[in-house]
């Protein structure tokens, strides 16, 4: 295959459909034939904005991280065994030289590759060139677009586990879209007693419950001073009997979502800020989290989180299928983006699919 079609971010809610010569394999990297590749909030910062705080695209870029696809080839230095199976890939590739990474943080390597970001394309694309050793293998019970989905679960994972959840505790999540329920479910694998759970639209909330992957969830009212925060405080004060929960996490794409999440927190509690608003200077309530002598940990996407995640999905622990609410082809990737970009249609994930 000489070309290759691909879904090309070019402004603004400007995605093109266009033809590019296809990609070579170096000696470390996977050939991979695309199947699937989902729409994430990230990917809606971009799409409408052209930027993440201060990290902004300077070009064109094709767009998407989610990805799953089989290995065609590999280079020369590649693990071979990897050709011919279904993979979901981790996609950040990290330096794994500097100080960061050989210390055992590699997910805030400075010299990342991160594809669908800055000065990276991405996986909305008929083939895609990655490292070999990001690739993992996935069972054939899996279709391509849960092998993708293993992206999203990989960081509500994480964020579980920045948590330090304990059997028995409580726990409150701001936003209930894909990272947001799937945070919820892991919880309750992780020996959460009782989940609480809070989204600005009513759909969102009646499938969490519905689902039974929270014990009660709140719809917020926006409006007012502080956009009905202190509403959705009040719920939850009801719901513990007053304290907050043990653990919350912020899982929105709104400033408010870190003041909520930091205020749900019950004295000592810890508080995970895993959303992303698209500003560099959010505020936090510093003062409050100091006098609850609260433990606040930002999540940076995820870190060895890959073999365990699948390992959820795979022995049935952790659903993702049913986040999958819409799927597109490859030449309707504009309006996958457009309907994320809208909440529109009760949308949850939108899945490019490339069979």
């Amino acid at each position: 295959m000489s070309k290759i079609k691909a879904a090309r971010w070019f402004g603004p809610r400007d995605v093109r459909l266009v033809e590019e010569p296809a990609p070579q394999p170096g000696p470390h990297d996977a050939l991979i034939r695309v199947e699937s590749v989902g729409v994430c909030g990230s990917d809606i910062h971009y799409y409408l904005e052209g930027r993440i705080g201060h990290a902004a695209l300077t070009g064109p870029t094709i767009l998407g991280h989610e990805y799953a696809g089989v290995v065609v080839a590999v280079g020369e230095k590649a693990d071979p065994s990897l050709v011919g199976k279904r993979v979901a890939v981790e996609p950040g590739i990290p330096c794994l030289a500097c100080r960061w990474c050989m210390s055992g943080h590699y997910n805030v390597c400075e010299r990342m590759f991160f594809p669908g970001g800055p000065g990276c394309d991405g996986a909305m694309r008929e083939l895609m060139t990655v490292d070999a050793r990001f690739c993992f293998p996935v069972s054939a019970t899996l279709s391509a677009a849960v092998s993708a989905m293993i992206e999203p679960a990989a960081v509500a994972v994480h964020t579980i586990e920045l948590a330090a959840l304990r059997p028995g505790d409580t726990v409150f999540i701001v936003g209930l879209g894909p990272i947001g329920l799937l945070t919820a479910q892991v919880a309750r694998t992780g020996g959460a007693s009782r989940i609480f759970g809070v989204d600005l639209l009513p759909g969102r909330v009646e499938f969490a419950l519905e689902k039974g992957w929270v014990d009660a969830a709140w719809v917020a009212k926006p409006g007012g001073p502080d956009g009905g925060a202190r509403e959705t405080l009040s719920w939850l004060a009801e719901q513990t009997g007053g304290p907050g929960a043990d653990a919350c996490v912020d899982a929105t794409n709104r400033p408010e979502g870190i003041w909520i999440a930091v205020r749900g927190c019950r004295p000592a509690g810890r508080c995970v800020l895993t959303g992303i608003s698209g500003n560099d200077d959010d505020l936090v309530p510093v003062g409050f989290a100091r006098r609850r002598e609260l433990t606040l940990k930002w999540c940076r996407r995820f870190l060895n989180n890959y073999p365990g995640t699948i390992a959820l999905i795979e022995t049935g622990r952790l659903d993702v299928a049913s986040l999958i609410t819409h799927t597109f082809t490859l030449d309707e990737a504009p309006r996958a983006f457009e309907l994320v970009a809208a909440y529109a249609d009760g949308v949850l994930k939108a899945s490019v699919d490339m069979p």
